[in-house]
């Protein structure tokens, strides 16, 4: 839902986060974490100054955080999503964060930030559009993509996170896989499929 006001658009956004058992991207069984369904999470597309109401509910069975990395968080920290700012949403509630994309454009992420999530998943793209007002330094791109890279791992991220935290695993362990936007390598034999662009040559692309 989209409201507007003289500032910018309250945007109104529900997410369910939970975990699917099917996706496996790299034919590894275990759990993904998705939000509403999706792995990788869907796009938040905002504004500079637009307001975000995110009403995310917790569907798994441990507490949850989301953070929005690279967006100021201005005199409401509260909102960011990290532990000792905020406090959990426990399993089978809720919580709405508010946040005002105010003053940046760009392009930035979520992900989830406790009890090691961000190794399942839970993660996705934000953009932050420039208003009419406020010119760009280069032209109108062609067509934009997100490009999410993220580790992975063959075990679940339960038992990657209980390795680390009884000094099994090293926190620096390599992943087994790197994911570009939720899938595989490109010529890694376990891979589902894999992420292509199709770009013009000369055109501006981002």
């Amino acid at each position: 839902m989209l409201v507007a006001s003289a500032n910018g658009i309250d945007i109104y956004l529900e997410w369910l986060v939970s975990v699917d058992t099917s996706i496996e991207p790299v034919s590894f069984p275990q759990p993904v974490i998705t939000i509403n369904g999706m792995f990788p999470g869907p796009l938040i597309n905002t504004t500079t100054n637009d307001f975000v109401h995110m009403n995310v509910f917790n569907d798994l069975d441990e507490p949850l955080l989301i953070t929005w990395n690279g967006i100021q968080q201005r005199l409401n920290s509260w909102q960011d999503g990290v532990s000792g700012t905020n406090c959990p949403i426990q399993p089978g509630t809720n919580w709405t964060y508010v946040f005002q994309t105010k003053d940046q454009i760009g392009t930035f992420t979520y992900f989830p930030s406790i009890n090691y999530h961000k190794v399942a998943g839970g993660f996705g793209p934000i953009r932050v559009n420039n208003r009419n007002v406020i010119a760009v330094p280069f032209p109108k791109p062609e067509a934009e993509y997100d490009l999410l890279i993220g580790d992975w791992f063959q075990s679940n991220y339960k038992v990657v996170r209980s390795l680390v935290e009884n000094k099994m695993l090293d926190v620096g362990n390599m992943p087994d896989v790197i994911l570009m936007n939720g899938k595989g390598p490109y010529g890694y034999s376990m891979s589902k499929s894999y992420e292509v662009f199709t770009v013009a040559k000369g055109n501006l692309h981002s």
